[in-house]
């Protein structure tokens, strides 16, 4: 391997999880092989794409991270342009009509535009820069960083990781047709590749992965039974739904127990009895946290890979997770240590199984979920998948 760009829309250390830690993983494992460079805006936050960063090049563990000022910050029109999209999604989903929303290319050019970041500077050094690269990855299909650097380059040098959700954007035509600008695809799981041919009539592509980490921690030490969620905390990962629940959970059994929540808030969460925020923990933490828990709960619709729940499956923690997504299900599924549901009384009755498990089912789900991880996830194997899928 020679060179390799990777396109994400941030990168920065204090960006955990999502696309850019998998634009990051990638970037660190190709960089065996080769020079790797990332191309990313200035921006911190995916809300407002403020230029936090400076604009330039900065080397990080033998990358090199260029970065690229957005021109504008995200405003109203995209506000307007959003809830447009989500009116007219929920409207086919009462149809019960699957079909790829009837918006024109103009208009949904529009909303990738407005949504940011807006990078000039990143698609101007692609089109220039291009033939300086073997390959070009692009992470994840919804923001302009990969709609419109696409078109400047080659296909033939463009790797597309779509990261794709069942979410209303994707059911815009220009998705599709962006996905078929990338002569390769990479999907993270069986569950999303299916989803892109549902979604995008898309059946080309590699199923790699991301690596997840399984050896074992020491359970947190902490005198009460508890859930735990780790991630954005946010109603549309669910959370919202989830606090609700707990709250029933809390009515219904006589031992006490906690709901334990780590990561970014953006619920505004109050202190009510058993809920403990936490805030942004470390690894070793969080880790800690996973291994001692009755279960780790996500509560998303909206997964392409989730990270954080094969990371709990590697600690040992039987997970609960929204049957809604196809992904998480799957994950349950095949490594059989946890529950699937549906709305809030399902996941009550799953949390109330969950705290009730006995020694012998705990283990079992134990090594169940370890073994799932470490079969799959190994560094090595998915290292291969993706050499593989870029050169």
């Amino acid at each position: 391997m020679s060179r390799v760009a990777v396109v994400v829309q941030r990168c920065h250390p204090d960006i955990a999880g999502g696309s850019e830690a998998l634009a990051w993983h990638y970037a660190q494992l190709l960089r065996r092989r080769g020079e790797v460079d990332i191309l990313t805006s200035c921006a911190l936050d995916y809300r407002s794409w403020d230029n936090a960063l400076a604009e330039g090049e900065e080397w990080r563990d033998g990358i090199r991270v260029r970065r690229f000022a957005s021109a504008w910050p995200r405003g109203s029109w995209f506000n307007d342009l959003h809830r447009r999209l989500l009116q007219a999604h929920a409207q086919q989903v009462e149809r019960g009509d699957a079909t790829q929303l009837a918006w024109r290319a103009p208009l949904a050019e529009q909303f990738v535009r407005a949504q940011g970041p807006w990078c000039p500077g990143l698609f101007n050094y692609l089109a220039q820069h291009h033939d300086d690269y073997a390959a070009v990855v692009f992470c994840t299909y919804l923001y302009p960083t990969t709609y419109f650097g696409l078109e400047c380059v080659p296909s033939a040098k463009c790797v597309l990781v779509p990261t794709l959700h069942d979410e209303p954007p994707a059911y815009l035509p220009v998705y599709a047709q962006a996905a078929r600008r990338a002569s390769r695809l990479i999907w993270l799981t069986e569950a999303e590749r299916r989803l892109g041919a549902r979604l995008w009539g898309e059946t080309r592509g590699t199923v790699v992965g991301m690596a997840v980490e399984a050896i074992a921690a020491a359970p947190a030490a902490r005198e009460k039974s508890y859930l735990l969620y780790c991630g954005r905390i946010d109603e549309s990962k669910g959370c919202r739904e989830l606090l609700a629940a707990f709250q029933q959970l809390r009515r219904r059994v006589r031992v006490p127990v906690e709901l334990v929540l780590t990561g970014a808030d953006h619920l505004g969460l109050r202190e009510v009895d058993g809920v403990h925020f936490l805030g942004f923990v470390e690894a070793a933490e969080k880790a800690a946290l996973m291994t001692g828990a009755a279960a780790f709960v996500m509560p998303s619709r909206w997964e392409s890979f989730s990270i954080v729940t094969l990371e709990a499956l590697a600690q040992g923690a039987p997970v609960i997770v929204n049957a809604q997504c196809e992904v998480l299900a799957d994950h349950v599924d095949a490594a059989g240590a946890g529950w699937r549901y549906r709305g809030t009384e399902e996941l009550v009755r799953c949390m109330e199984e969950a705290l009730a498990l006995d020694a012998g089912s705990r283990a079992r789900a134990v090594d169940c979920g370890r073994a799932y991880v470490a079969e799959r996830y190994a560094e090595a194997s998915v290292a291969e998948r993706l050499y593989h899928a870029v050169m």
